[in-house]
């Protein structure tokens, strides 16, 4: 027999998808115990609605309840997303005399097939009206129920919804209808309303009684009646606001519930006359429909509706179809099929009205499609079976813990012998989007059995999958396939492991095959090896899943099945799996510890550098130094920087009735000092003369008896070094108001001065001197109160 070691399956495009059907229907549909029925294979799509909406009119509501009310049923209609639902909304009162009725059936059934349709339901909804006095304002809810009834009787989709509007209880005391005046109408009035909701119930619709306002709520408790569109949310119930103000999140509690759609709560903004403004929704990758409903509160406000990205409005961009409803009336909506997912901008504008608190929200559901697996799929009697199942939107395993969370998904195991159901609901306790459980064959089954999956929650249209299958009378074979990892996730080219077990008892060797089934769209996948040869007794083998260079990026999802090689319509265990596959890393992703360790050692560099500059910013600044003015080998005065934070400080030697003083230079004054740190002390310049380096504390004579020396007050001291110049050749003090301060010129240091450096410092003094340095006035300068030296006469 002809070894195989590999299998490979292609599932990229419709095409690859029709062939793999092709060859999995070829090989597994021929078996009596066929794996997968046609149930399996319908597209997913949206279940139908009825859905009637009663909207109370009694004379005691006011006219904004009434608004309210029609806000609200408009928002019921235009959250009905599924093709070829059905909706009506009557209005109720009493009938109080002849002519009147109790009912205003101001929308009739609408089946909901068309935009035209959607928008003639939200234009009807406007025909609701308050009920004055003569024109039979009682709440007559048994008349109310009865007309719904009738509606729900009348054919139309499975799923019914019924939802109650009111403001009050039952008053029916002017209605002859119900016998004589009195008490005793209210009485049979509350018998026929029971009457009306058993019946109601037996049809399988759910009755949601909303009230808003001073309402019974005893009353209104015993309206609920059915069961909600999953077991993850209460069933219907009733439910009071204080007043209709509060009645629209009521609303979108009990909708969601009963119709499993998603609405999260509004965005909400003020519009000014004239202006425009912006809200934002989101639409997630899963909604296959989705209703924008927006709250204009004026008829008069444009809104724009535009995808994330779109370079255009809808219905340009954004959706396969779009259907319009409402422009005309307070509250407009646009279905949409297919939605582009992501941050989607509603703009409402108005050139002639201000609107405040208007508002808009998101409806959406997801058409999923469930897919169960049972193993081993032809169980013994009396065997337990492992049940998996997954669901699937836009042709994909739902993975996403944030999306799978709160949807149920439970399985039941009915049999061709009679034996009393056996139902399990399954868990993900791995969070890996697989739901399992197990199911135990009774001991004295035989014949067929039937496994039918379903799965509901909100935000998913809910689906129901049968798989047939039949008891095995030959127990001599059985298998199991476990994945070494539960959640994985891969880039092309990567790899899925996994173990496959066998117990053959059939006293011969087994030529057993692994194949690769249902997988979704855009998947290239091998498993090697794929023949299992199972000996005698237990055997366990090693498989992969390997994944091709071309597969598509996302979720990819299938089934495993250990099937007899002659004959594979003969399923001996069958494995769900649901593989995320990722884009390769980069270069940065692949080498991500090179760049940690370069980042860290930039870092680590970084602020090095900071301190050492900060060290060096804070060396430079001048605070603490003090310039001194020495007169004849006595201190005579200084001056401190005005700014301690700068990098220099200037002065000036001036000249007043009580003798020489420094002061702190003025902006924009001539004859200017300026003090600045360098390495190992501090740099001098004097007016138009080259800067020369001094010691901390050293002092250099400036002509006469005069010298100046800089100190730090923060700790240096005095030097006894000073940098003496030649003597002045006149009296720097004389009687005259001339002061002359004479020398020879300055000299600058030799080469180019950084103040910076790390060298040493000037030239070390020569018998009490510097070898050059030299400056201070070379001439003379005269004033009498604040004298300035001139830099050109220095001395």
């Amino acid at each position: 027999m002809e070894r195989l070691d590999r299998v490979e399956y292609r599932g990229s495009g419709r095409c690859r998808r029709t062939a793999l059907a092709a060859v999995g229907l070829m090989a597994l549909l021929p078996a009596l115990a066929g794996v997968t029925s046609a149930s399996q294979e319908q597209p997913p799509t949206l279940p139908a609605l009825q859905v009637v909406v009663l909207v109370d009119e009694s004379g005691s509501i006011a006219e904004q309840d009434l608004e309210r009310e029609k806000e609200a049923a408009r928002t019921i209609a235009f959250s009905v997303l599924a093709p070829g639902s059905v909706v009506s909304v009557a209005g109720f009162g009493s009938a109080d005399r002849e002519g009147q009725s109790a009912v205003d059936a101001v929308c009739p059934p609408t089946k909901l097939d068309s935009a035209q349709q959607r928008d003639v339901l939200a234009n009807c909804i406007g025909k609701l009206r308050k009920r004055g006095d003569g024109e039979g304002a009682g709440t007559d809810h048994a008349a109310a129920l009865q007309q719904a009834l009738s509606y729900v009787k009348g054919g139309g989709p499975e799923k019914k919804i019924v939802f109650l509007l009111t403001d009050g209880k039952l008053d029916v005391s002017g209605s002859g209808q119900y016998g004589e005046q009195g008490p005793r109408r209210n009485e049979v009035g509350a018998a026929k309303a029971r009457e009306a909701l058993a019946e109601l119930e037996k049809t399988g619709a759910q009755v949601w009684p909303l009230g808003f306002g001073n309402v019974d709520v005893e009353a209104l408790r015993g309206f609920a009646r059915g069961t909600s569109c999953t077991p993850s949310v209460a069933n219907p119930r009733e439910k009071v606001v204080p007043s209709s103000a509060e009645l629209l999140p009521a609303v979108y509690e009990a909708f969601s519930a009963a119709g499993c759609v998603a609405i999260p709560p509004p965005q909400r903004g003020d519009l000014a006359k004239g202006g425009s403004l912006e809200l934002t929704l989101d639409i997630p990758a899963v909604a296959s429909d989705a209703s924008i409903v927006v709250y204009k509160r004026n008829p008069k406000v444009q809104v724009e509706y535009r995808a994330a990205g779109a370079s255009e409005p809808a219905p340009r961009a954004g959706g396969t179809k779009f259907d319009f409803a409402g422009q005309a009336t307070e509250t407009e909506s646009v279905l949409i099929t297919d939605p582009q997912p992501g941050k989607w901008t509603i703009r409402l504008s108005s050139a002639e009205v201000s609107a405040q608190d208007v508002a808009a929200t998101v409806m959406y559901q997801a058409a999923v499609k469930a897919v169960l697996s049972v193993s081993p799929p032809q169980p013994a009697a009396g065997e337990t079976v492992d049940v998996t199942m997954q669901v699937w939107a836009r042709g994909k395993a739902v993975t996403e813990p944030d999306l799978v969370r709160g949807l149920t998904f439970v399985t039941t195991l009915t049999g061709s012998a009679g034996f009393p159901a056996q139902q399990v609901t399954l868990t993900d306790p791995d969070g890996d989007g697989t739901f399992s459980g197990q199911l135990k064959v009774p001991d004295d089954a035989t014949g067929d059995l039937t496994y039918t999956g379903q799965v509901t929650g909100v935000g998913v249209g809910g689906d129901t999958r049968v798989y047939p299958a039949k008891v095995r009378k030959d127990t001599k074979v059985s298998g199991q396939i476990l994945f070494d990892s539960n959640r994985s996730e891969v880039t092309p080219g990567g790899t899925v492991s996994g173990t496959v077990s066998v117990t053959n008892n059939s006293g011969q060797p087994a030529d057993l095959q692994l194949r690769l089934d249902d997988l979704s769209p855009g998947t290239t996948l091998t498993v090697d090896p794929a023949e299992v040869p199972a000996g005698t007794g237990a055997t366990t083998a090693k498989f992969t899943l390997r994944f091709g260079q071309d597969t598509a990026l996302g979720v990819n999802s299938g089934t495993v099945r250990l099937v007899d090689r002659a004959d594979p319509s003969t399923v001996y265990a069958e494995r769900l799996f649901s593989t995320d596959v990722q884009p390769p890393p980069g270069v940065l992703e692949r080498l991500w510890y090179l760049w940690s360790a370069l980042a860290l050692a930039l870092l680590v560099v970084l602020v090095w550098l900071g301190r050492r500059l900060a060290r060096r910013r804070r060396a430079m600044q001048v605070g603490g130094l003090s310039a001194q003015l020495w007169q004849g080998g006595y201190f005579a005065t200084e001056v401190e920087p005005g700014n301690p934070r700068g990098k220099a400080f200037q002065f000036v030697l001036v000249e007043e009735f009580t003798g020489r003083r420094l002061q702190q230079a003025g902006p924009g004054e001539p004859n200017v000092y300026e003090v600045r740190r360098v390495a190992g002390g501090v740099s001098l310049t004097a007016p138009g003369r080259q800067p020369v380096r001094l010691a901390l504390g050293e002092r250099t004579d400036i002509g006469g008896d005069l010298s100046i020396g800089v100190v730090d007050q923060n700790g240096a001291g005095f030097s006894d070094t000073t940098t003496v110049f030649e003597p002045p050749q006149a009296n720097p003090f004389p009687a005259s108001s001339t002061t002359d301060f004479g020398g020879p010129p300055a000299q600058p240091f030799a080469g180019s001065y950084d103040p910076f450096a790390d060298g040493p410092g000037p030239a070390a003094p020569v018998n009490g001197r510097h070898a050059s340095p030299d400056f201070g006035p070379p001439g003379g300068s005269t004033r009498s109160t604040d004298h300035h030296f001139d830099p050109n006469n220095p001395f």
